[in-house]
């Protein structure tokens, strides 16, 4: 088996087992062990994340801990089928709460009854227990029920993340607004406010953080804890990719790499620029950091969003507009323009099947050629309010059936055809008669012909 750094036990724990302390602990270590080598698939010998390791290892420890202080059993190294079963029937029945008394959410309680299944999973393969699944399914929340944005709505929102935050005029401010704003500029800066100058409203209103995690998050459609996790060497200028690593992602992704178009290029090379000059990027390689200083979370993420549909006048008063709209929206784009193959490649679905229920390898040019026609078919449905994004282009609005501007002539203009107009051709027969010839000026001018 491969080194690790052991995995202890909490204090909590470690107290409520007491002499039985270092059995639990030498158990969870080996569980711990098992999943980084083998915990995806043991017969293939397919290791999980170390990420999702971690995590499944907190929480069974958390079940431990649940367990002694509900059941008090005579056995207290090991879980039972019948405790894993009324452990997930009182999170349904949220009679097991958060240590601030408030329920597990519904992603909360799927990754309890997620760990409890690994862990019976691992006792299989030990030969020591059969294997388990729980009677109750719970679903991600905000993932299964969020809403999706339209074509026009996702450019709606790419344009308003461009504009959030914009200051007025230096010059064109009270000073009593001026003091205000001096306190915002301050705050984004991350500077004391008697040091505002000029220049910094500059500064302040011309960043590209929110523009480019906005452009980043349509395109790749990165999840609440990848926003989190997410480093400047995540970004690949050379290639203009973005790199999740199997360590860093939320989930088991089959694929780490993901195209970004030029634009989302354009912004991620001005962001990482810019980012250099604010002190509280100073010492980490974070890639956004919210207006704290903190890595973002899914409550402000959701919070921003919701900012920006109010900025861009997209009405979410009865729609669950959350930050997995985004990417709901980038999947459901993809699979409308290209097809589900390429949906399931730039959302890492592990499975097409997957990709299916909520909407064949292809290369990164190809995807990124997709996310090109994606984003020049939102700005059609903003601008052309004739453009149907769901119609073939054959059916979209032309020249002929398009009401046009009339050419107006100046008093300069003439009649006559551009240099480089091309002749115009006509077959007919004419008489060589003056008569017929005048005729024929005649209908050629009055464009009867």
């Amino acid at each position: 088996m491969p080194d690790h750094q052991p995995k202890p036990i909490t204090n909590a724990l470690a107290e409520l087992l007491g002499d039985d302390a270092s059995r639990v602990q030498s158990d969870l270590d080996e569980f711990y062990n098992w999943m980084l080598t083998k915990g995806k698939n043991p017969n293939r010998r397919q290791p999980l994340s170390s990420s999702l390791s971690e995590n499944y290892h907190a929480r069974v420890d958390q079940v431990f801990r649940f367990v002694i202080d509900r059941f008090d059993p005579s056995d207290r190294t090991e879980l039972t089928h019948d405790q894993a079963d009324l452990i997930v029937k009182w999170l349904d029945r949220d009679e097991i709460c958060t240590q601030s008394g408030d329920p597990y959410s519904e992603t909360s309680k799927r990754k309890f009854a997620d760990a409890l299944q690994k862990y019976f999973a691992w006792k299989h393969d030990q030969n020591e227990a059969e294997k388990w699944r729980p009677r109750i399914n719970f679903t991600d929340g905000e993932h299964e029920h969020a809403d999706k944005l339209n074509f026009e709505e996702r450019w709606q929102v790419l344009q308003a993340a461009k504009e959030y935050g914009s200051l007025p005029s230096y010059y064109e401010t009270s000073e009593e607004e001026r003091n205000k704003i001096d306190s915002l500029v301050a705050q984004r800066l991350g500077k004391p406010k008697a040091e505002v100058t000029r220049k910094d409203w500059e500064r302040a209103d011309t960043s590209n953080k929110v523009a480019s995690l906005i452009a980043v998050a349509l395109e790749t459609g990165i999840i609440p804890v990848e926003v989190e996790r997410a480093r400047t060497d995540w970004y690949d200028a050379k290639r203009n990719i973005l790199k999740i690593t199997k360590e860093d992602a939320g989930k088991d992704r089959p694929t780490t790499e993901l195209p970004l178009t030029d634009g989302t290029g354009e912004l991620m090379g001005k962001w990482l620029q810019e980012r250099r000059h604010y002190e509280k990027y100073d010492g980490t390689n974070r890639l956004w950091l919210n207006r704290d200083g903190n890595p973002y979370n899914s409550k402000n993420l959701c919070y921003l969003l919701r900012r920006l549909c109010d900025e861009a006048g997209i009405d979410h008063e009865n729609r669950n507009i959350v930050w997995y709209s985004l990417r709901h929206n980038l999947g459901q784009s993809i699979e409308e323009t290209e097809g589900v193959s390429q949906a399931r490649d730039q959302l890492r679905h592990e499975h097409i099947e997957t990709t299916k229920k909520t909407y064949a390898e292809s290369t990164i040019e190809s995807r990124r050629h997709t996310l090109e026609k994606v984003n020049e078919t939102a700005r059609r449905a903003v601008e052309d309010p004739e453009f149907n994004p769901y119609a073939d282009e054959s059916q979209q609005p032309t020249r002929e059936n398009t009401p046009q501007e009339p050419v107006r002539k100046t008093q300069n203009e003439t009649s006559a055809p551009a240099a480089d107009t091309p002749p115009t051709h006509i077959d007919a027969v004419i008489d060589d008669t003056q008569e017929d010839r005048a005729d024929l000026a005649q209908k050629i001018l009055s464009e009867e012909i």
